[in-house]
Formats: structure tokens, C-alpha cells, sequence
């Protein structure tokens, strides 16, 4: 479900799992640490590159269908949390990794490989993106440690990605921090040969210097946004103090404005007690450092597998294909108390 290869000095992993776009489950969360253990303390390994062999993109997030019926539903598993547990140790070992990190962005790029790659030293990414994490619909929130970067977006922003699973585009990702290099695909081979060819000369810092150095002569300056016609509209409608505030403005315009009448239509399939999570969660990730927001992250999805939430999710988007039954109909039903215990906080974000 991977396949290791040595170029010059540079280690590549590739996820290779093409029939779900590369979907992680515990055998290649294990695989991926393994190799990245074995490579650590070789000299000649200089950096380490994530990559893709599934010509749909780079990662789907984790192989729900898998967890479902191997975690969530077989009721001889002793530890029905092992594979975020494990995931999630997999991703900070990757964040404090000793040598460089790369990745690489095409196709689809979301949760589990968003969280497996954001904290890379440098990120490629080309034309073809699309990147989102949707797991308000999946019954919890975005989690992997991405939180803490959606929560140095601007608020409107942050909160609009966070709550609706909105798609940004590498345009998008460049202009938010979110990757490093925007570059066509056609380029992507002589991109790679550079840092092989670096990777002879340079290593640690100095490499990644070098090579965001030499690689901006590939720079595409072509590519498109997602979400820059829609900026004033997410602002105007996503820049309020509560979850129940956004809820009104949007009801209010839906009969005059598309993006409300749809926006609300998304925000209507999620799970209401995850967008209140969610909404307050962008504020309190602020203070967190990363390894803290993915002790929150883990905390949340264990209390979402324990409340069905998660259960229900996958069995609605991914099995089923159903409209999702959520214990709380709307945001107005889900218990501020609920809310901050879950987020270890004692206001909610307009009562500060």
C-alpha cells in the first residue's frame, strides 16, 4: 500500500493504494512510520518526499469504509480508537521529524493526508488541487492537527473551510500559507530532478533554502482560486460571534443570495453538535500549541465514536448515501455545557 525508493539522497514514499485515492488505514499509518524510522539515522538519506502513485491525487483522508466495519462495528475489537491513535502518532513524529519533509499536492488532498503532510518543511502543489477537510459531515471536525493552521486564517475564513468542508484550490493554499510552491504539472518531473540534484550538495535547512530558491524559476503564476469570488460573501455571513448567528444571517438571505440559500443547504447535511465544536474550536486552537491540538483532536474523536456521531456519518455519506439522522436537529438543540467540556473551556466565544 506503499512502495519506497531512494533517488540520489532523497527518500520517497509513495502512498499507494489507487482503488480509494490512497485512503490510510493502521497497516500503511505503520508502513509509513517504519520507513521513515529505517531512513532517519541513514546518512545518505538527506530529505524525505510524500508522494502519490494513484493518478487521482495524493490522499482521500483515512479509509472510512474500513473503519466503519473494522473499528466501529466489530464488536470484537479491543481498541476501537487504534487507528487515530496510531495516525495520530504517525503525524507528530512527521512534524518533528529529524531530516527535511516534502510533499507533494495534486488531485485530492484531504484529512488524514492533509494531516500526514502539512507540517512538511516544504509542500509542491499543482493546478489539479483540491483540498478540504469535510468531516463535519462525517460526524466530528477537522482534525489531524489541521485546526491549528485553519486557525491563523482569517476568521471568516477559517471558520467557512472548517465548518462546510469548502475546497480551496493551490492558488488558495499558496496565498494562505498552506503550501510553498504553486507549480504546473508538466513540470513536476524537472521540480523533482532539481531537489535530486541539490540533495548531492545541501542538506537539512540549508537544503530547503536552496531549493525554494532554485525551484520559484518553475512558479506557476496561472493558477486559479476556489474561493476568491465568494471572499466578501464568506465574510459577511461567517465573521460573527456564535454558530447560531451564522445560522440566522444565512436563513435571512437564503430566498435572496445563492451562496446563502447553498451554503445553508451544506451546513444543513452536518452534524450540529460538531459545528458548535467546530465554530468554538477555531478560537480555542489560537492558544494551542500543535501537539495540544491534536490531544484535542483525539479527545474529540474519541467522544464522537463513543456518541455514534462518527458511526453515523460514515454510515450516511460513505454506506448508505442517506441523508444523516443527527441526535440534535439544529444548533439550537446542542447543549453549550456539552460544548465546552468537550473543549475544556468555561465561556463560549460571545461570552468573552
Amino acid at each position: 500500500m506503499i512502495k519506497e525508493k531512494i533517488v540520489e539522497n532523497i527518500g520517497i514514499i509513495y502512498l499507494d493504494k489507487k482503488e480509494v485515492i490512497n485512503a490510510l488505514n493502521l497497516e500503511m499509518v505503520k508502513d509509513i512510520e517504519k520507513t521513515l524510522k529505517k531512513w532517519e539515522d541513514d546518512d545518505k538519506i538527506k530529505a524525505v518526499l510524500f508522494d502519490s502513485l494513484c493518478r487521482k491525487g495524493f490522499c482521500a483522508g483515512g479509509d472510512l469504509k474500513e473503519i466503519y466495519n473494522d473499528y466501529l462495528l466489530n464488536d470484537s475489537c479491543q481498541n476501537k480508537d487504534e487507528f487515530y491513535e496510531e495516525e495520530f502518532i504517525l503525524d507528530k513524529y512527521v512534524k518533528n521529524y529529524k531530516k527535511p519533509v516534502i510533499s507533494h499536492y495534486f488531485g485530492i488532498v484531504m484529512g488524514g493526508g492533509i494531516g500526514l503532510s502539512i507540517n512538511s518543511d516544504f509542500i509542491i502543489a499543482d493546478e489539479s488541487v483540491n483540498w478540504a477537510m469535510p468531516e463535519t459531515r462525517l460526524g466530528f471536525v477537522p482534525d489531524v492537527g489541521v485546526c491549528k493552521h485553519l486557525s491563523k486564517l482569517p476568521q471568516a475564513l477559517g471558520q467557512y473551510l472548517g465548518l462546510c468542508g469548502e475546497s480551496l484550490g493551490t492558488k488558495d493554499l499558496i496565498s494562505y500559507n498552506l503550501a510553498d510552491l504553486s507549480i504546473k504539472s508538466d513540470d513536476y518531473e524537472k521540480v523533482l530532478n532539481l531537489l535530486f540534484d541539490l540533495s548531492q550538495n545541501y542538506e537539512g535547512e540549508k537544503l530547503i533554502k536552496e531549493f525554494r530558491k532554485e525551484s520559484e524559476k518553475f512558479k506557476n503564476t496561472e493558477e486559479n482560486s476556489k474561493i476568491s469570488k465568494d471572499l466578501e460573501k464568506i465574510e459577511k455571513y461567517f465573521s460573527k460571534s456564535s454558530i447560531e448567528e451564522i445560522f440566522n444571517n444565512l436563513e435571512e438571505n437564503k430566498e435572496k443570495d445563492e451562496f446563502a440559500k447553498n451554503t445553508l443547504e451544506n451546513l444543513y447535511e452536518k452534524s450540529p453538535f460538531m459545528l458548535k465544536v467546530q465554530f468554538e474550536k477555531y478560537f480555542v486552537c489560537k492558544n494551542l500549541s500543535k501537539d495540544e491540538v491534536f490531544d484535542l483532536d483525539l479527545k474529540i474523536l474519541k467522544y464522537s465514536r463513543k456518541e455514534g456521531l462518527m458511526e453515523e456519518g460514515i454510515r450516511s455519506l460513505i454506506i448508505d448515501k442517506e441523508k444523516a439522522n443527527w441526535k440534535e436537529k439544529s444548533v439550537k438543540e446542542v447543549s453549550d455545557e456539552k460544548v465546552k467540556k468537550l473543549l475544556g473551556i468555561e465561556k463560549m466565544h460571545r461570552e468573552r
